[in-house]
Protein backbone atom coordinates (compact mmCIF):
# COMPACT_ATOMS: atom_id res chain seq x y z
CA UNK A 1 0.00 0.00 0.00
CA UNK A 2 1.61 3.57 -1.25
CA UNK A 3 2.02 5.74 1.63
CA UNK A 4 -0.59 8.65 1.85
CA UNK A 5 -0.31 11.17 4.52
CA UNK A 6 -2.41 14.08 4.92
CA UNK A 7 -2.44 17.74 6.86
CA UNK A 8 -6.07 18.97 7.40
CA UNK A 9 -6.15 22.04 8.79
CA UNK A 10 -9.30 24.21 9.46
CA UNK A 11 -9.57 27.83 8.18
CA UNK A 12 -10.32 28.95 11.74
CA UNK A 13 -6.79 31.06 12.07
CA UNK A 14 -3.76 31.07 10.86
CA UNK A 15 -0.76 28.58 10.87
CA UNK A 16 0.58 27.42 14.47
CA UNK A 17 3.62 26.06 15.53
CA UNK A 18 1.93 23.33 16.80
CA UNK A 19 0.04 22.69 12.93
CA UNK A 20 3.11 23.47 11.21
CA UNK A 21 4.73 20.69 13.00
CA UNK A 22 2.24 18.03 12.17
CA UNK A 23 2.45 19.26 8.58
CA UNK A 24 6.36 19.05 8.56
CA UNK A 25 6.32 15.52 9.92
CA UNK A 26 3.30 14.54 7.85
CA UNK A 27 5.69 16.13 4.71
CA UNK A 28 8.89 14.43 5.88
CA UNK A 29 7.08 11.03 6.76
CA UNK A 30 5.45 10.66 3.22
CA UNK A 31 8.71 11.69 1.73
CA UNK A 32 10.65 9.12 3.57
CA UNK A 33 8.77 6.57 2.34
CA UNK A 34 8.54 7.48 -1.60
CA UNK A 35 4.48 8.58 -1.20
CA UNK A 36 2.20 11.57 -1.42
CA UNK A 37 1.27 14.51 0.64
CA UNK A 38 -1.74 15.72 0.72
CA UNK A 39 -3.66 18.91 2.38
CA UNK A 40 -7.36 18.85 2.82
CA UNK A 41 -9.07 21.53 4.13
CA UNK A 42 -11.50 20.84 7.20
CA UNK A 43 -14.00 24.05 6.69
CA UNK A 44 -17.34 22.88 7.90
CA UNK A 45 -16.97 24.28 11.32
CA UNK A 46 -18.77 27.78 9.18
CA UNK A 47 -19.01 29.99 12.50
CA UNK A 48 -15.21 29.96 13.47
CA UNK A 49 -13.97 30.37 9.99
CA UNK A 50 -11.68 33.11 9.33
CA UNK A 51 -11.60 35.33 5.80
CA UNK A 52 -7.86 34.39 4.56
CA UNK A 53 -7.19 31.37 6.74
CA UNK A 54 -7.19 28.66 4.05
CA UNK A 55 -4.58 31.23 2.08
CA UNK A 56 -2.34 31.62 5.19
CA UNK A 57 -2.62 27.76 5.57
CA UNK A 58 -1.32 26.91 2.16
CA UNK A 59 0.81 29.92 1.88
CA UNK A 60 3.21 29.63 5.02
CA UNK A 61 3.57 26.21 4.28
CA UNK A 62 4.99 26.86 1.28
CA UNK A 63 7.06 29.53 2.73
CA UNK A 64 8.67 26.73 4.93
CA UNK A 65 9.11 25.05 1.42
CA UNK A 66 6.15 22.56 2.04
CA UNK A 67 4.72 21.62 -1.29
CA UNK A 68 1.66 19.48 -1.47
CA UNK A 69 1.25 16.49 -3.90
CA UNK A 70 -2.58 17.18 -3.96
CA UNK A 71 -4.82 19.82 -2.75
CA UNK A 72 -7.26 22.52 -3.46
CA UNK A 73 -4.25 24.49 -5.74
CA UNK A 74 -3.65 20.56 -7.12
CA UNK A 75 -6.20 18.49 -7.22
CA UNK A 76 -6.08 14.67 -8.29
CA UNK A 77 -8.36 11.60 -8.93
CA UNK A 78 -9.02 11.80 -4.99
CA UNK A 79 -10.76 15.29 -4.41
CA UNK A 80 -12.51 17.13 -3.59
CA UNK A 81 -10.00 18.54 -1.09
CA UNK A 82 -12.48 21.07 0.97
CA UNK A 83 -15.21 19.48 2.65
CA UNK A 84 -17.39 22.36 1.66
CA UNK A 85 -17.90 20.72 -1.53
CA UNK A 86 -18.93 16.53 -0.38
CA UNK A 87 -21.88 17.58 2.37
CA UNK A 88 -24.14 16.12 0.07
CA UNK A 89 -22.04 12.70 0.40
CA UNK A 90 -21.77 12.90 4.02
CA UNK A 91 -25.54 13.48 4.73
CA UNK A 92 -26.26 10.40 2.10
CA UNK A 93 -23.70 8.14 4.22
CA UNK A 94 -25.40 8.84 7.75
CA UNK A 95 -28.78 8.69 6.27
CA UNK A 96 -27.59 5.03 4.95
CA UNK A 97 -25.99 4.26 8.54
CA UNK A 98 -30.35 5.44 9.74
CA UNK A 99 -31.71 2.47 7.29
CA UNK A 100 -28.74 -0.14 8.21
CA UNK A 101 -29.61 0.29 11.94
CA UNK A 102 -26.30 1.90 13.10
CA UNK A 103 -27.42 5.13 13.42
CA UNK A 104 -30.49 7.11 14.91
CA UNK A 105 -31.97 10.57 14.81
CA UNK A 106 -31.90 12.47 17.92
CA UNK A 107 -34.41 15.29 18.16
CA UNK A 108 -33.12 16.14 21.68
CA UNK A 109 -32.77 19.53 22.64
CA UNK A 110 -30.08 21.72 23.88
CA UNK A 111 -31.93 22.30 27.12
CA UNK A 112 -32.38 18.08 27.64
CA UNK A 113 -28.88 17.34 26.83
CA UNK A 114 -27.74 20.28 29.05
CA UNK A 115 -30.04 19.11 31.94
CA UNK A 116 -28.86 15.23 31.59
CA UNK A 117 -24.94 16.35 31.29
CA UNK A 118 -25.78 18.72 34.75
CA UNK A 119 -27.50 15.28 36.32
CA UNK A 120 -24.56 12.96 35.51
CA UNK A 121 -21.99 15.89 37.44
CA UNK A 122 -24.81 15.68 40.32
CA UNK A 123 -24.32 12.08 40.40
CA UNK A 124 -20.91 11.82 39.97
CA UNK A 125 -21.23 9.57 36.51
CA UNK A 126 -19.15 10.45 33.26
CA UNK A 127 -21.78 12.82 31.09
CA UNK A 128 -22.46 11.08 28.16
CA UNK A 129 -25.50 10.87 25.87
CA UNK A 130 -28.39 8.67 27.63
CA UNK A 131 -29.33 7.02 24.50
CA UNK A 132 -32.98 8.69 25.00
CA UNK A 133 -33.81 8.83 21.49
CA UNK A 134 -32.51 5.21 20.13
CA UNK A 135 -35.62 3.58 22.03
CA UNK A 136 -38.35 6.16 20.51
CA UNK A 137 -40.57 3.75 18.64
CA UNK A 138 -41.33 4.42 14.42
CA UNK A 139 -44.57 5.88 15.48
CA UNK A 140 -42.81 8.96 17.89
CA UNK A 141 -40.45 9.50 14.94
CA UNK A 142 -42.36 9.73 12.10
CA UNK A 143 -44.50 12.20 14.49
CA UNK A 144 -41.89 14.48 15.20
CA UNK A 145 -40.35 14.17 11.55
CA UNK A 146 -43.93 15.64 10.33
CA UNK A 147 -43.80 17.75 13.07
CA UNK A 148 -40.28 19.37 11.29
CA UNK A 149 -38.64 18.52 15.01
CA UNK A 150 -34.80 19.85 14.69
CA UNK A 151 -32.76 16.32 14.93
CA UNK A 152 -29.54 15.47 15.01
CA UNK A 153 -27.74 11.83 13.49
CA UNK A 154 -26.02 9.47 16.48
CA UNK A 155 -24.17 6.13 15.62
CA UNK A 156 -25.06 3.37 17.80
CA UNK A 157 -21.65 2.28 19.75
CA UNK A 158 -21.91 -0.85 21.20
CA UNK A 159 -21.20 -0.83 24.84
CA UNK A 160 -19.51 -4.28 24.76
CA UNK A 161 -16.37 -3.52 22.11
CA UNK A 162 -12.67 -2.48 22.58
CA UNK A 163 -11.49 -0.25 20.10
CA UNK A 164 -7.32 -0.56 19.87
CA UNK A 165 -4.78 0.55 17.84
CA UNK A 166 -1.18 0.40 17.64
CA UNK A 167 0.16 4.05 18.09
CA UNK A 168 3.19 4.50 15.82
CA UNK A 169 4.35 6.48 18.88
CA UNK A 170 3.20 5.32 21.60
CA UNK A 171 2.27 1.76 21.08
CA UNK A 172 -0.92 -0.53 22.24
CA UNK A 173 -3.61 1.88 22.73
CA UNK A 174 -6.96 0.44 24.26
CA UNK A 175 -10.02 1.95 25.26
CA UNK A 176 -13.66 0.31 25.78
CA UNK A 177 -16.32 1.52 24.17
CA UNK A 178 -17.99 1.82 27.61
CA UNK A 179 -16.32 4.93 27.86
CA UNK A 180 -18.06 6.69 24.88
CA UNK A 181 -21.06 8.39 24.21
CA UNK A 182 -22.92 7.74 21.06
CA UNK A 183 -21.53 10.31 18.83
CA UNK A 184 -23.43 12.95 16.91
CA UNK A 185 -22.33 12.25 13.23
CA UNK A 186 -25.08 14.65 11.32
CA UNK A 187 -25.36 17.79 12.94
CA UNK A 188 -29.53 19.37 12.56
CA UNK A 189 -27.99 21.66 10.10
CA UNK A 190 -26.85 18.68 7.72
CA UNK A 191 -23.50 19.85 8.05
CA UNK A 192 -20.88 16.48 9.09
CA UNK A 193 -19.24 16.48 12.47
CA UNK A 194 -15.18 16.31 12.55
CA UNK A 195 -15.03 12.44 13.06
CA UNK A 196 -17.69 11.42 10.74
CA UNK A 197 -15.99 13.57 7.69
CA UNK A 198 -12.51 12.76 8.55
CA UNK A 199 -13.09 8.91 8.20
CA UNK A 200 -15.09 9.65 5.06
CA UNK A 201 -12.25 11.93 3.76
CA UNK A 202 -9.42 9.48 4.58
CA UNK A 203 -11.22 6.16 3.26
CA UNK A 204 -11.76 8.28 -0.33
CA UNK A 205 -8.18 9.94 0.04
CA UNK A 206 -6.73 6.72 0.58
CA UNK A 207 -4.77 7.90 3.38
CA UNK A 208 -2.62 5.27 4.68
CA UNK A 209 -0.98 7.13 7.74
CA UNK A 210 -2.34 9.64 10.12
CA UNK A 211 0.12 11.76 12.23
CA UNK A 212 -1.30 14.39 14.44
CA UNK A 213 -1.44 15.79 17.94
CA UNK A 214 -2.09 13.50 21.26
CA UNK A 215 -4.77 15.55 21.79
CA UNK A 216 -7.05 13.60 18.81
CA UNK A 217 -6.01 9.94 21.00
CA UNK A 218 -9.71 10.41 22.01
CA UNK A 219 -10.84 11.13 18.22
CA UNK A 220 -9.78 7.44 17.33
CA UNK A 221 -11.83 5.08 18.74
CA UNK A 222 -14.62 6.95 17.38
CA UNK A 223 -13.43 7.19 13.99
CA UNK A 224 -12.71 3.64 14.21
CA UNK A 225 -15.89 3.09 15.56
CA UNK A 226 -17.41 5.24 12.07
CA UNK A 227 -15.07 3.45 9.86
CA UNK A 228 -16.87 0.08 11.12
CA UNK A 229 -20.30 0.96 10.67
CA UNK A 230 -19.16 2.48 7.26
CA UNK A 231 -17.75 -0.81 6.33
CA UNK A 232 -14.51 0.64 5.52
CA UNK A 233 -11.50 -1.98 6.13
CA UNK A 234 -9.65 -0.30 9.00
CA UNK A 235 -6.54 0.14 7.17
CA UNK A 236 -4.75 3.57 8.81
CA UNK A 237 -2.03 3.35 10.99
CA UNK A 238 -2.12 6.03 14.04
CA UNK A 239 0.89 7.72 15.11
CA UNK A 240 0.11 10.81 17.90
CA UNK A 241 2.27 13.39 18.49
CA UNK A 242 3.33 14.84 21.87
CA UNK A 243 2.28 18.38 22.86
CA UNK A 244 4.60 21.33 22.78
CA UNK A 245 5.32 23.46 26.06
CA UNK A 246 6.86 26.53 27.02
CA UNK A 247 9.71 27.91 28.74
CA UNK A 248 7.26 27.08 32.00
CA UNK A 249 6.38 23.80 31.13
CA UNK A 250 2.70 24.68 29.80
CA UNK A 251 1.11 23.23 26.64
CA UNK A 252 1.89 26.34 23.88
CA UNK A 253 -1.47 28.96 24.68
CA UNK A 254 -2.20 31.49 22.55
CA UNK A 255 -3.22 33.46 24.66
CA UNK A 256 0.79 33.73 25.76
CA UNK A 257 1.46 36.70 23.13
CA UNK A 258 5.06 37.12 24.60
CA UNK A 259 5.93 33.84 22.49
CA UNK A 260 5.49 34.25 19.04
CA UNK A 261 3.59 31.20 18.14
CA UNK A 262 2.79 31.49 14.27
CA UNK A 263 4.57 31.11 11.10
CA UNK A 264 3.28 34.77 10.18
CA UNK A 265 5.44 35.98 13.03
CA UNK A 266 8.64 34.63 12.06
CA UNK A 267 8.17 35.50 8.31
CA UNK A 268 7.34 38.30 8.89
CA UNK A 269 10.39 39.02 11.27
CA UNK A 270 12.53 38.10 8.47
CA UNK A 271 13.59 34.39 9.86
CA UNK A 272 15.67 32.47 6.96
CA UNK A 273 12.52 29.99 6.39
CA UNK A 274 14.73 26.83 6.40
CA UNK A 275 15.71 27.53 10.13
CA UNK A 276 11.98 27.64 10.68
CA UNK A 277 11.60 24.09 9.34
CA UNK A 278 14.89 22.69 11.02
CA UNK A 279 13.77 23.92 14.04
CA UNK A 280 10.50 22.49 14.01
CA UNK A 281 11.72 19.36 13.11
CA UNK A 282 13.16 18.78 16.18
CA UNK A 283 10.35 19.49 18.46
CA UNK A 284 9.95 15.82 19.34
CA UNK A 285 11.69 14.17 16.73
CA UNK A 286 15.49 13.81 16.95
CA UNK A 287 17.80 11.76 14.11
CA UNK A 288 20.10 8.72 14.99
CA UNK A 289 23.15 10.54 14.89
CA UNK A 290 21.60 13.25 16.55
CA UNK A 291 22.88 15.96 13.85
CA UNK A 292 21.19 19.27 14.37
CA UNK A 293 21.26 21.22 11.14
CA UNK A 294 19.77 19.62 7.86
CA UNK A 295 18.77 20.62 4.79
CA UNK A 296 15.00 19.24 3.81
CA UNK A 297 16.77 16.75 1.78
CA UNK A 298 18.40 15.47 4.94
CA UNK A 299 15.64 15.64 6.61
CA UNK A 300 13.81 13.33 4.63
CA UNK A 301 16.45 10.93 4.85
CA UNK A 302 16.87 10.79 8.25
CA UNK A 303 13.16 11.34 9.41
CA UNK A 304 11.62 7.82 11.66
CA UNK A 305 8.62 7.72 13.58
CA UNK A 306 10.59 5.59 16.02
CA UNK A 307 13.04 8.65 17.12
CA UNK A 308 9.90 10.67 18.13
CA UNK A 309 9.74 11.60 21.62
CA UNK A 310 6.22 10.98 23.35
CA UNK A 311 7.42 13.60 26.26
CA UNK A 312 6.50 16.84 26.08
CA UNK A 313 8.20 19.14 22.92
CA UNK A 314 9.87 22.34 24.78
CA UNK A 315 9.67 25.37 22.42
CA UNK A 316 13.07 27.18 22.76
CA UNK A 317 13.11 30.61 20.99
CA UNK A 318 16.98 30.71 21.79
CA UNK A 319 17.27 27.38 19.86
CA UNK A 320 15.20 29.05 16.98
CA UNK A 321 17.03 32.33 16.77
CA UNK A 322 20.17 29.93 17.02
CA UNK A 323 19.06 28.22 14.28
CA UNK A 324 18.62 31.64 11.82
CA UNK A 325 21.93 32.97 12.75
CA UNK A 326 23.66 29.61 11.69
CA UNK A 327 21.59 29.76 8.22
CA UNK A 328 22.61 33.51 7.82
CA UNK A 329 26.05 32.61 8.38
CA UNK A 330 26.00 29.89 6.05
CA UNK A 331 24.19 31.42 2.92
CA UNK A 332 26.42 33.35 0.32
CA UNK A 333 26.06 36.82 -0.55
CA UNK A 334 24.50 36.87 -3.60
CA UNK A 335 21.48 34.39 -1.55
CA UNK A 336 21.03 37.25 1.19
CA UNK A 337 21.23 40.13 -1.05
CA UNK A 338 17.95 38.41 -2.92
CA UNK A 339 16.69 38.28 0.95
CA UNK A 340 17.14 41.70 1.47
CA UNK A 341 15.42 42.63 -2.30
CA UNK A 342 12.42 40.65 -1.95
CA UNK A 343 11.63 40.93 2.08
CA UNK A 344 8.61 43.25 2.91
CA UNK A 345 10.40 44.64 5.78
CA UNK A 346 14.01 45.91 3.62
CA UNK A 347 13.13 45.81 0.01
CA UNK A 348 12.05 49.44 0.43
CA UNK A 349 16.01 50.04 2.16
CA UNK A 350 17.69 48.28 -0.72
CA UNK A 351 15.58 50.41 -3.61
CA UNK A 352 16.64 53.58 -1.68
CA UNK A 353 19.68 53.39 -0.15
CA UNK A 354 22.31 52.01 -2.82
CA UNK A 355 24.30 51.26 -0.08
CA UNK A 356 21.79 49.61 2.24
CA UNK A 357 23.18 45.52 0.94
CA UNK A 358 26.89 46.78 1.89
CA UNK A 359 25.99 48.14 5.15
CA UNK A 360 23.62 44.56 6.17
CA UNK A 361 26.68 42.53 5.13
CA UNK A 362 28.61 43.58 8.01
CA UNK A 363 25.99 42.29 10.58
CA UNK A 364 25.31 39.15 8.50
CA UNK A 365 27.23 37.09 10.83
CA UNK A 366 25.25 37.90 13.89
CA UNK A 367 21.49 38.12 12.41
CA UNK A 368 18.83 35.99 13.57
CA UNK A 369 16.22 38.20 11.04
CA UNK A 370 15.93 41.09 9.35
CA UNK A 371 13.74 42.74 11.95
CA UNK A 372 16.91 42.68 14.23
CA UNK A 373 19.34 43.42 11.28
CA UNK A 374 17.03 47.07 11.01
CA UNK A 375 17.69 47.96 14.54
CA UNK A 376 21.31 46.81 14.08
CA UNK A 377 21.47 49.50 11.32
CA UNK A 378 19.37 52.20 12.85
CA UNK A 379 21.45 52.24 16.03
CA UNK A 380 25.06 52.06 14.24
CA UNK A 381 24.29 54.20 11.15
CA UNK A 382 20.73 56.68 11.95
CA UNK A 383 19.88 57.44 15.69
CA UNK A 384 22.51 59.44 16.97
CA UNK A 385 24.68 57.75 19.83
CA UNK A 386 25.76 58.88 22.92
CA UNK A 387 28.82 58.57 24.42
CA UNK A 388 29.58 56.73 27.71
CA UNK A 389 31.37 57.45 30.62
CA UNK A 390 33.15 54.28 30.38
CA UNK A 391 34.43 54.71 26.50
CA UNK A 392 35.67 57.99 27.63
CA UNK A 393 37.47 56.90 30.69
CA UNK A 394 39.10 54.22 28.82
CA UNK A 395 40.68 56.41 26.18
CA UNK A 396 41.64 58.77 29.02
CA UNK A 397 42.78 55.85 31.65
CA UNK A 398 45.41 54.33 29.21
CA UNK A 399 46.01 58.11 27.83
CA UNK A 400 45.04 57.50 23.83
CA UNK A 401 43.84 61.01 23.71
CA UNK A 402 46.65 61.21 21.01
CA UNK A 403 45.44 58.80 19.09
CA UNK A 404 42.17 60.50 18.64
CA UNK A 405 43.52 63.75 18.33
CA UNK A 406 45.94 62.19 15.56
CA UNK A 407 43.20 60.50 13.41
CA UNK A 408 40.77 63.11 13.36
CA UNK A 409 43.44 65.68 12.15
CA UNK A 410 44.31 62.91 9.29
CA UNK A 411 40.40 62.45 8.61
CA UNK A 412 39.79 66.45 8.71
CA UNK A 413 42.22 66.08 5.37
CA UNK A 414 40.93 63.84 3.62
CA UNK A 415 40.83 64.19 -0.23
CA UNK A 416 37.96 60.95 -0.91
CA UNK A 417 36.00 59.51 1.36
CA UNK A 418 36.14 55.76 0.59
CA UNK A 419 36.81 52.68 2.70
CA UNK A 420 40.35 52.32 1.20
CA UNK A 421 41.38 55.60 2.23
CA UNK A 422 40.22 55.71 5.80
CA UNK A 423 42.02 52.88 6.13
CA UNK A 424 45.32 53.85 5.34
CA UNK A 425 44.93 56.99 7.80
CA UNK A 426 43.99 54.30 10.60
CA UNK A 427 47.56 52.91 9.07
CA UNK A 428 48.84 56.40 9.23
CA UNK A 429 47.97 57.08 12.45
CA UNK A 430 49.30 53.57 13.93
CA UNK A 431 52.56 55.06 12.54
CA UNK A 432 52.59 58.33 13.76
CA UNK A 433 51.52 57.44 17.46
CA UNK A 434 53.26 54.22 17.21
CA UNK A 435 50.13 52.38 18.84
CA UNK A 436 48.47 49.26 17.62
CA UNK A 437 45.92 46.91 18.66
CA UNK A 438 42.80 47.89 20.97
CA UNK A 439 45.48 50.88 21.74
CA UNK A 440 44.93 52.01 17.96
CA UNK A 441 41.31 50.61 17.01
CA UNK A 442 39.51 50.98 20.13
CA UNK A 443 40.13 54.81 20.71
CA UNK A 444 39.40 55.41 16.72
CA UNK A 445 35.92 52.87 17.36
CA UNK A 446 34.96 55.31 20.82
CA UNK A 447 35.28 58.33 19.12
CA UNK A 448 34.01 57.99 15.79
CA UNK A 449 31.06 56.04 15.79
CA UNK A 450 30.74 56.35 19.68
CA UNK A 451 30.83 52.68 20.41
CA UNK A 452 33.21 50.70 21.59
CA UNK A 453 32.39 47.46 19.41
CA UNK A 454 31.23 46.61 15.81
CA UNK A 455 31.95 45.52 12.92
CA UNK A 456 35.13 46.32 10.89
CA UNK A 457 36.11 49.80 11.76
CA UNK A 458 36.50 51.53 8.19
CA UNK A 459 33.50 50.43 6.90
CA UNK A 460 31.59 51.56 9.63
CA UNK A 461 33.62 54.79 9.62
CA UNK A 462 32.89 55.09 6.21
CA UNK A 463 28.65 54.26 6.11
CA UNK A 464 28.33 56.30 8.70
CA UNK A 465 29.05 59.41 6.73
CA UNK A 466 32.35 62.23 6.83
CA UNK A 467 29.53 64.56 8.48
CA UNK A 468 28.43 62.65 11.28
CA UNK A 469 32.20 61.15 12.15
CA UNK A 470 33.73 64.60 11.96
CA UNK A 471 31.33 65.33 14.36
CA UNK A 472 31.26 62.86 16.89
CA UNK A 473 35.57 63.42 16.88
CA UNK A 474 34.55 67.11 17.62
CA UNK A 475 32.24 65.79 20.81
CA UNK A 476 35.16 63.13 22.15
CA UNK A 477 38.06 66.10 21.98
CA UNK A 478 35.92 68.48 23.56
CA UNK A 479 35.09 66.43 26.75
CA UNK A 480 38.80 64.90 26.82
CA UNK A 481 40.08 68.52 27.34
Amino acid sequence: MKVRTRYAPSPTGYLHIGGARTALFNYLFAKAHNGDFIIRIEDTDIERNVEGGIDSQLDYLAWMGIEADESIKNPKEYGPYIQSAKLAKYQQLAEQLIKENKAYRCFCTKEQLEQDRLFAEQTKQTPKYNKRCLYLSQQEIDQKLEANTEFTIRLIINENEEFSWNDLIRGQISIPASALTDPVILKSNKIAMYNFAVVVDDYDMAISHVIRGEEHISNTPYQLAITKALGYEPTIQYAHLSIIVDETGKKLSKRNLALKQFVADYSDDGYWPHAVVNFISLLGWSPKDNKEKMSMDELIASFDLNHVSKAPAYFDIEKMNWFSNQYFNQISVDQFSEFLKEHQLTDSYVENDPEFINKALLFKPQIYNLKQLLQLIDEHFISQQNLSETDLDFIKTNQLENVVITFNQLLSNIDQWDEVNIKALIKETQQQTNTKGMNLFMPIRIATTFMSHGPELAKMIYFSTKEKVLANLATTLKLLK
